[in-house]
């Protein structure tokens, strides 16, 4: 099979690559921000210090992703208002608020990271190089910010499985229904405000990725983390077939 060629010489992927960056800064600055309001939530020191080590890797992601930019020349918007990551950080810190410590996981490491361990995975492997270094290894520290969760999760699960799904159904639609719409192949909650033009999603053709693909993965990767939960399948499938597409 013929390998797909990036010509980054070329203004429309050099656009689009830096929408991809933008993204992915904005991104892990509303993990930090989220990471450091849970703490907030936290009785137990040693889940409170991690809660911090979190931040701050959160922190040195972003600033990752933005030294290579600084590097490739390319313009990057930061934009923690945007539209959809807006909401995201709301329904975040509305559980924050009510020191919800287990519906501020449930947001940042499973829906969340879901996302970005898939995303990044694609985009890096499409973009190959050093943003293929950068993008892969920074999936694979969000994975275990992923498998953390599983373990709590499911403990949290034991204790009152009835009333545990019935709060993750909850959390599902308040959160998942805003990545579903800005993950959707059409900008159903309006543009981004991060992308530069025009939604990215209808330029990833110039780097070999496709918003479906993307999209697909992501929710694939999120679904197994919820059967690994122990969520039944009776009931994740129906929440995600509910999604915004």
């Amino acid at each position: 099979m013929e390998t797909f060629q990036i010509d980054f010489s070329l203004p429309e992927v050099q656009s689009v690559v830096s929408d991809i960056y933008s993204q992915a800064i904005t991104g892990e600055l509303v993990g930090m921000s989220n990471f450091a309001a849970l703490a907030g939530t936290i009785d137990d020191p040693h889940e409170k210090m991690e809660a911090v080590e979190h931040a701050d890797s959160e922190r040195k992601h972003a600033e990752g992703f933005m030294a290579y930019a600084r590097k490739a020349g390319l313009p990057v918007n930061i934009n923690m208002e945007g539209a959809y990551w807006k909401r995201v950080r709301r329904q975040f810190l509305n559980y924050a608020d009510k020191n919800d410590f287990i519906a501020c996981v449930i947001i940042q490491e499973v829906m969340l990271e879901s996302f970005a361990v898939s995303m990044y995975t694609d985009a890096g492997k499409a973009l190959g190089g050093e943003s293929e270094r950068l993008f892969l290894a920074i999936a694979d520290e969000e994975r275990e910010h992923l498998e953390h969760s599983i373990d709590l999760l499911k403990h949290e699960l034991s204790k009152d499985p009835v009333g545990f799904v019935d709060k993750f159904e909850e959390i599902h639609f308040n959160c998942m229904n805003i990545l579903s719409e800005f993950s959707a192949t059409t900008d159903l909650g309006g543009h981004c405000g991060v992308c530069h033009g025009d939604c990215m999603k209808e330029s990833l053709h110039h780097v070999g990725l496709e918003a479906a693909t993307l999209r697909g993965n992501a929710l694939k990767l999120y679904a197994s983390t919820l059967d690994r939960i122990g969520i039944p399948g009776e009931k994740s499938i129906v929440w995600i077939a509910k999604l915004p597409a």
